[in-house]
This record gives structure tokens, sequence and C-alpha cells, in this order.
């Protein structure tokens, strides 16, 4: 069905061979490219010193002296963000409805060495550019970027927002190069796909795409410059580095992307590869090309512009989209440089060399990452504006719950706990004795990949779905964390400081943040559409978000959310924890919560039987403002499940909770569990979910001095006097991103 089209009006980018749009395409298409060897000395301990970096000059001769003080992702990000914003024109949007959706795969190291929130980038760019509008850090490692771009159509298509920059960034990180060393898929000089794939570079740099709707882009006189027609997301559920061989995942990704926009392979007319230059990715692609494209698999030139730039990682989708708008723009596909005279052509068409002409209206951008996410991209030629119908609307529904935590695992134990006012703030859960994984897979785990797969199962199992192989390809997962693996990043770190040449590279597998939504694929056998999303706090929130939206597109009938942080420090057993308490402290937890989202439709053909209907999501960003700018908050409710952590924003939380909804009672589950970041939020969906089927919800028995309000304000008791109607859980991530979901009865 043909949807409001949504269109790009401007480009932004920044990489080793261009600090900005117009540089860029130039060497890209004729031939110059910009991979160097490392200069920083530190690097001279490896043997492979090529990547694609960015001059300090052209990010210092870009930045106002007022941003001369950022750190280099910062940086990157905001020159690429602004040359976006002032390609397209673009003035006076109301900074509620301008969003941005990022793309990063490494987190970033501050000047004191410690690592920034996933989403502490983003949130300097915005502020930055005055931006409050929806806000989400996705983290899908080396499809990152491409992934930004298919959400930021989301959040224009579900009404939510008028514009939304989306893009990527990574800087050249000494840690991450240590890793691909280890790992040996870096190249000893310039690397050249498709051709000798003897190994990749890494590089460095950002790039935006500034998306609007194209009735708004033609009505202040903007000029489209390609359709963002459609997008493919899937899973390979196959490994943690190594791509399906079968190509499976990709195939997927392309043909939902086609089938997104409307289009047949027929359509196409250009491919922007992911092209890395190893051996496993290349033969895979190839294989790519001939299932999808068939016959005429050597028809459709495909190219990789990482032999110009380095792999990019978070931001490569990015570079690539830019690369493929301009491709599009001036029907040019630029070649694939370094292809070896000597290297055998095959039945496929690499572009090789010198840039070609194109003749099409629909190219095709692709990515695939570690973790095993792939995402696919379809841009076409812009036209007129044209009419098109609103889509028909279709009800989402929470039917499985799956709380791990040092309460417990399952919602037996879970309701339980809240019964018998046990606590258990900070403590680690426990998994010993029981496996949720074939031995294989579980011993080589982390404990964070076990907390979340045994979250999933025991939602998967709540919910009662017995679905068939087939059914289980199209099933989405959507996983949330603020952090990911402490334990794998902690122990990667210190292998890096013993030796940088002989990194752990078991633990580089699983620092990516969405390794454990890829460990969690790889268990079920989900193969559907996938993203991770990082957001501190409000995770689980945008992800249900990113669920519903994946359910009423009709690109899913059931996706499983999963939010999983953990704490692997000491944690203080005498800190008193009582959210909303002006005596209370905050105590970081470990715990991982899953839901199943589904279809009501979809759930009333199986039989089966929904805990709450999901009636509403909304997010604002920025300074915390009360319970401003969120939406659904004016019908009356029976219950609120708030973000409280034990300090911080509790009191303010509070004191606009009771004057926004007095009378409705407040809880909050840190006091349960301690801070447990993403999976707090989850845990705060699945008890407001639990008030509502059962009359259940935590009592803040250990409140003695309100910071706002009475104790009366508050749930005193676990037994409600009668389940929850409707029900409304915040979430926060503070100076970020503040969240509301609205539940109903079933």
């Amino acid at each position: 069905m043909a949807l409001r089209p949504v269109v790009v009006t401007g480009l932004g980018v920044i990489c080793a061979i261009g600090r900005n749009p117009e540089e860029f395409w130039h060497r890209l298409t004729t031939g110059q490219g910009g991979l160097t060897p490392v200069q920083d000395p530190a690097f001279e301990v490896f043997e492979a010193r090529y990547a694609g970096q960015v001059p300090d000059a052209w990010v210092t001769g870009q930045l106002p002296e007022a941003d001369t003080a950022l750190d280099r992702t910062a940086a990157l990000a905001l020159i690429a963000a602004r040359q976006a914003i002032v390609q397209a024109g673009l003035t006076g949007v109301d900074p509620a409805r301008f969003g941005m959706i990022l793309g990063k795969c490494q987190a970033t190291p501050d000047a004191a060495g410690h690592y920034q929130p996933m989403h502490h980038t983003q949130d300097v760019i915005a502020d930055r550019l005055g931006m409050r509008g929806p806000r989400i850090l996705v983290s899908t490692a080396c499809a990152a970027g491409g992934n930004a771009v298919g959400l930021a159509k989301d959040k224009i298509l579900s009404g939510e927002a008028d514009a939304v920059l989306a893009g990527g960034v990574d800087p050249l990180l000494f840690g991450t190069y240590a890793g691909f060393a280890g790992l040996k898929a870096l190249s000893t000089g310039p690397c050249r796909p498709y051709s000798h794939s003897d190994g990749l570079n890494l590089g460095e740099g950002a790039a935006f795409l500034l998306l609007e709707p194209l009735d708004l882009a033609l009505a202040r006189g903007a000029v489209p410059l390609a359709e963002v027609a459609g997008y493919g997301l899937s899973a390979d559920a196959y490994h943690a580095t190594a791509p399906d061989p079968t190509g499976r995942g990709g195939v997927s990704a392309m043909r939902r992307a086609l089938a997104d926009a409307g289009l047949t392979t027929d359509d196409v007319g250009y491919v922007s590869g992911h092209g890395t230059g190893t051996p496993a990715n290349d033969a895979m692609e190839a294989k790519v090309m001939r299932t999808v494209f068939g016959p005429r698999a050597g028809q459709v030139p495909t190219s990789s512009i990482k032999s110009f730039v380095g792999h990019t990682l978070g931001a490569a989708g990015a570079v690539e989209a830019v690369a493929a708008v301009l491709a599009l723009r001036d029907g040019l596909a630029p070649p694939t440089i370094g292809f070896a005279p000597d290297a055998v052509p095959g039945d496929l068409d690499f572009v090789p060399n010198v840039a070609r002409e194109l003749s099409t209206d629909t190219v095709v951008s692709n990515n695939y990452a570690f973790g095993g996410n792939n995402v696919s991209l379809v841009l076409t030629t812009p036209g007129a504006g044209r009419e098109y119908p609103e889509p028909a609307p279709r009800e989402a529904v929470i039917t499985g719950l799956g709380p791990v935590s040092g309460l417990g695992a399952g919602v037996a134990e879970i309701t339980e706990a809240i019964l018998t006012g046990r606590r258990a703030p900070g403590e680690r859960p426990s998994l010993e004795g029981r496996t949720f994984a074939p031995r294989s897979l579980w011993r080589h785990m982390n404990h964070l990949s076990r907390m979340a797969i045994a979250a999933a199962r025991l939602s998967w199992e709540d919910a009662g779905l017995k679905l068939p192989r087939k059914e289980l390809d199209d099933v989405g997962l959507v996983f949330a964390t603020g952090a990911g693996s402490a334990e794998s990043t902690g122990g990667f770190d210190d292998s890096i400081a013993a030796n940088p040449n002989k990194p752990a590279v078991l633990s580089f597998s699983n620092v990516v943040l969405n390794a454990t939504g890829g460990a969690v694929c790889q268990t079920l056998g989900l193969r559907g559409p996938t993203t991770t999303i990082c957001n501190g706090g409000a995770s689980a929130s945008i992800a249900l978000d990113c669920a519903v939206e994946m359910i009423k597109a009709g690109k899913a009938e059931v996706v499983l959310v999963v939010a999983a942080d953990e704490h692997v420090g000491l944690t203080p057993r005498d800190t008193p924890v009582s959210p909303y308490d002006r005596d209370s402290g905050r105590v970081p937890g470990s715990a991982a919560v899953a839901f199943v989202v589904e279809a009501a439709g979809h759930c009333a053909a199986r039989g089966g039987t929904p805990y709450a209907r999901v009636l509403g999501t909304s997010h604002v960003s920025g300074p915390f403002d009360g319970l401003t700018g969120l939406a659904g908050l004016t019908e009356p409710f029976d219950l609120v499940v708030g973000a409280a952590t034990g300090g911080g924003d509790d009191a303010e939380e509070a004191a606009s909770v009771l004057a926004a909804l007095p009378g409705v009672p407040l809880t909050a589950s840190a006091g349960l569990t301690g801070d447990c970041q993403a999976a707090t939020g989850a845990l705060n969906i699945v008890l407001a979910a639990l008030a509502i089927r059962d009359g259940v919800a935590p009592a803040l028995a250990g409140m003695t001095t309100p910071a706002a309000g009475t104790r009366a304000d508050y749930v005193t008791e676990p037994e409600l006097p009668e389940p929850a109607r409707r029900a409304l859980v915040l979430s926060s991530a503070p100076g970020s991103v503040r969240g509301a979901v609205v539940l109903g009865a079933a």
C-alpha cells in the first residue's frame, strides 16, 4: 500500500575523502581513495595500519569556537548534521517536531577515559541544534547508519515528526582497532572488496540525511533529492561475528525493503554493497545478489565505497546512503577501486575502478553487521506530490512476560515477591542450574546474554506461542540496553591494556551492544526485523514504540522486546532504596526483562490471552519538564508506574505526577531491584501489565518521608482494590529522553 512519501532533502558527510558532500562525491566519482597509514604512533604496534582517517583540519575548520571543546565523535556528527540542515534549507520547524535517529557502534570515551552513555553524542547534537522531537540511538553495529534512516521514516509516517535527521557516526578508536586486528580481519594495505578479499580497513566519519514528508517539503519549496521508498531489517540468527554464509539474512532484508517500497527486483538499477573486503562478507554478498536477482544478477551493478573510506562502523550505512542518493541524483555509480586486474570477474558486475553511468530510478543500499543485523534501504527518484491513504489501524497487545532479576525468574516468582514484600535491590540474577539455550552455546555466553535469553524464553512460554518455522522467520526482536555487557567490555579493555596484540576476541565480539539481541535471535531462531535501542532508562519504552510500529506497518505479527543491563562492580548493601522518599538512595542493579508484543488479530486467531492492550506510546526530548509534551494523558488512570530510580529526579517526577493526575496511586520498581537502566523501564511495563490482569502492584513499603504529597498518594498495599483498567508507565534517560506508555485492559 502506498503510504505518505518520505523524501531526503539534505545531506551531510565528513569522512576520509571529503569534508562535505560535494568533495566526497567528486572523489568518489573520480576514483580518489582516502585509505592511508595511520599516523598516530600508538597504532605502530599493529602490522595492519591502513585506515580511512579524517584530517584534524577538516574538523576544526568547520567548527565555530563554541564547539571546539567537543569530543571527536560529537564534532564529526555536528558537522555532518549542520551540513544536511543547510542543504535542505530547513528553517522555522517546530523543535518538538524535529527529531534525530543516530546510529553508533562504539561508546565514546570521555577525557578521563570513561565511557559516556551511548546516547550522549546524540544529546549534545540535538541540544546544539534545538531539537526536541523523537530521539533514538540505534546500535546495530555496522548496520546502524542504514537502520537509523529506516526508523526515521517510521517516525514521519507515525505522525510524530515533520523532519528527522537520520545518520551515523563513529571515530577511529584504538581498542576497536585492536579487536579487529585480533580477529585477523584487517588488510595490511588498502582493502580490495569483491576482488582480493584479504581484509578490511577501518575508517571514521559521520553522515546525516534529512528526511521530511514530501508534501511538507514541496510546500516550503525544498528540492527532494530521493524518496526513501522502503526499508527492510532482518536477523541472521547464525553467529556473533560471521555472516550466515547462505546469505539468507541479507536476502530477507532486501526482499522486505522492496516489498515495503511496493517494487520488484526488475526496478533496481544499482546496489550500494556493504563490501568490507573480508572473505566471509564478500562471498555472502555475492550469494545475496544471485539469490535476489536470479539470472539478472550480473546486469545490476553493485559497488563498495569502503575501498575509498574504510569501514566507518556505525556511520557506514549513513555514509553509503548519502552516496546512493547522489548516485541516483546524478545517474552515476561510484566504482569499487583497488579492484585487482587479475581478479576473476565472475558473473557479477562490481563496477571495477571506474565510475559508470546509470539509467535507473531505483537504487538499494545494503549493510550487514556483527550480531547478525542486516538492513536494506530502497531509494527512488522523487516524484510530484501524490495522494496517499491513511494506514488501517492495527491494535497491539502484550501477551507474554519474562522478568529475570534478583527477585527470581518468571511471572510467578515476581508476583510472589510483590505480594510478600520481598526486595533485592542490586542483587544479580542467579541462573545456576538452569540452561535456556543449547549447552554448546550457553557455556560460551556472558551473563548479560544468559539473562536476556532466559527472559526471552520465559516470555515466549508465558505467551503460549507455538509457531511453525515459517512464522518464526518473521518474528521481530527489539533489544533495549543502556550499556550492553559490562562484563565483556571490561574483560576486553583489560586485555587491550595488557597487550593490544592479544585482545580477548570472544569478549570483543560481545562488546557491540546488539550482540545480546543477536544471541537471543540465534537461540530462539528468530529472523524477522531486528534492531537495538540504546537510550538509557528510556530504551525499553522506545523499543516498545518500535515494536508497535512494526506491527502497525504489517512488518511483523509478533515482536519480542527484550531489555537487559548489568552492574558488575561492588553494590552498596546498606543504602536504603525507597523510590520517591526523601531519604532514598540509588543502587545499581542487574536484570533482563522481556515481553511479547503481538497484533491483536494474530493473538485472537491463535486463542491467546493478552495481559493488556498497548493504547499509546509517547516520548519527548530535552531537560526534565514534568509530564509536558507526553501524549495520551487526558483519559483517567488507575495506576502510574514511575521511572523513579531511588534518587535523581524522583522528587520532581512525583510532584509532576501528583499535580497532573491527582488521586492516581503512584509506584515504581527500583525498590525491588535497584536501577537496572533499560531493564527497569521494561520491568515497569511488566508491572503495569500485571496490575491490569491480576490487580498486583509493588507497594512502596519503605517510604517514610515522601518527597511530594503524602503516603496516601502512593501504592501502600500490593493487592489493588481491583485490577487497573488503564495504567501509565513512565520512563526516563535524565537530560535526554522521557517516555510514557499507556496500557489498557484487554
